[in-house]
């Protein structure tokens, strides 16, 4: 497929919850920038906007990193748009053969999704950066 003859990773981040999503892209891109991997980065208003923005650039890049955060609040809305979102993210991994890794952060609280995109903690944004690379690698190989 096409993908893998370009050079460039695609940051897709829902910028919903702003703090939480700078600190994924911080994560990401410190970790790409170390192994000396060029990316884009693609700002959505909301996670239910990302599989449509990764269809639009579907096998236009070599990896996608899909960045952002569902908080969990006194409705099922928190259901229907994480189920949604990661169930189309996936689907076009599999139907394309595209390697997409996902911190899509679905969380209780906002409490919880700091501490999981905090750069100096557990930043989920850079283990997305470590295994988009991965399956790039993985999918490549002969």
């Amino acid at each position: 497929m096409g993908h893998k003859n370009y050079k460039k990773i695609l940051i897709i981040s829902s910028n919903f919850y702003q703090e939480i999503s700078d600190n994924l892209i911080e994560g990401a891109t410190n970790y790409l920038k170390l192994k000396k991997i060029r990316y884009e980065i693609l700002t959505v208003p909301g996670s239910m906007e990302i599989p449509l923005f990764l269809k639009k650039n579907i096998d236009k890049f070599l990896g996608y990193i899909i960045l952002g955060c569902v908080i969990k609040g006194e409705t099922d809305h928190y259901h229907v748009v994480k189920d949604i979102t990661l169930s189309k993210i996936y689907d076009f991994s599999y139907e394309n053969n595209f390697p997409i890794s996902n911190a899509l952060l679905t969380v209780e609280n906002y409490s919880q999704a700091l501490e999981r995109s905090k750069v100096d903690k557990k930043n989920l944004g850079e283990n997305a950066a470590k295994v988009c690379l991965e399956l790039i690698k993985k999918i490549n190989e002969k």
